[in-house]
Formats: structure tokens, sequence, C-alpha cells
């Protein structure tokens, strides 16, 4: 699970979203055999890959679930402060429980099931970069 894994996880996302996934996790790469002598684990080139992915799996976790909350929050707010019941720019439907937040509501929803399914939920929703590096060296 190196960058070359991830980018083939990546491939089918659109350019600009891929490129910034993949960007935050080089970023990652730069510094991961710091992360891991700062959490106190020997680190290998397995564990370095594996770090690399579950940072590009994070950014990629962390874009979806922001989009949905601001989409979520937003659509509350708006609701409640200044009764709008839709937000349309162009052809788009920002709104609450419309298209577009029925969409990501489903990613995410989709994501974290993934997540779960592989046993990395932990990885990519709670854990620091220290904390990652000791659970994957303990091999978990």
């Amino acid at each position: 699970m190196s960058l070359h894994a991830l980018e083939e996880v990546l491939s089918d996302l659109p350019y600009a979203l891929r490129e910034q996934v993949f960007g935050y996790a080089r970023s990652i790469d730069v510094v991961s055999e710091e992360i891991c002598r700062n959490a106190g684990v020997q680190p290998s080139s397995k564990l370095l890959d594996q770090l690399v992915f579950v940072a590009g799996l994070r950014k990629l976790f962390s874009i979806v679930d922001s989009n949905y909350w601001i989409i979520d929050n937003a659509g509350a707010l708006l609701s409640q402060t200044a009764d709008v019941g839709q937000v349309r720019i162009g052809s788009t439907d920002f709104s609450r429980r419309g298209q577009y937040h029925l969409a990501l509501e489903q990613m995410r929803r989709d994501f974290l099931s993934l997540l779960d399914e592989n046993s990395i939920s932990e990885f990519v929703v709670e854990s620091d970069y220290q904390e990652i590096a000791r659970m994957l060296a303990d091999g978990r």
C-alpha cells in the first residue's frame, strides 16, 4: 500500500480531487520516517507505505465529510434563521436534502462502510499519525 497503490485507488476521481489527495499523501511520505520515530516505532518500508496510504484515505474522507457537513449545517441554519428552503447555484441544487446533499451523504455512508468492512476506520476517522504508526507497527 504505497503511493502507487493510492494512485490506483484514486484513478477514477476528478483530477483536482485526485491531486489534492495525492499531494497530501506525498507530504506525509516525506515526513513518515519522522512520524514513526516520534511514535517510538522502527520505520520499515511496509509501515511507511501503509502510513502514506492511510494518509491519502484520511484526506479523501476529510474532504467528503467536511463537504457533507458544510451543506448539512448551512442548510439547517438557513432554514431556521432565514426560512430559506432551497439554495441553487446555476443548475446545481445545494439545498439540504437536495440531490448534491443526498449524494454526499451516500458517499460518506459508503466510505464509512468500506472503512469498517476493511477494519481501518479507526485509522482514518479517529487517530493521529503517531498513534496510527504504533497501531500499524503492532499489526492492527
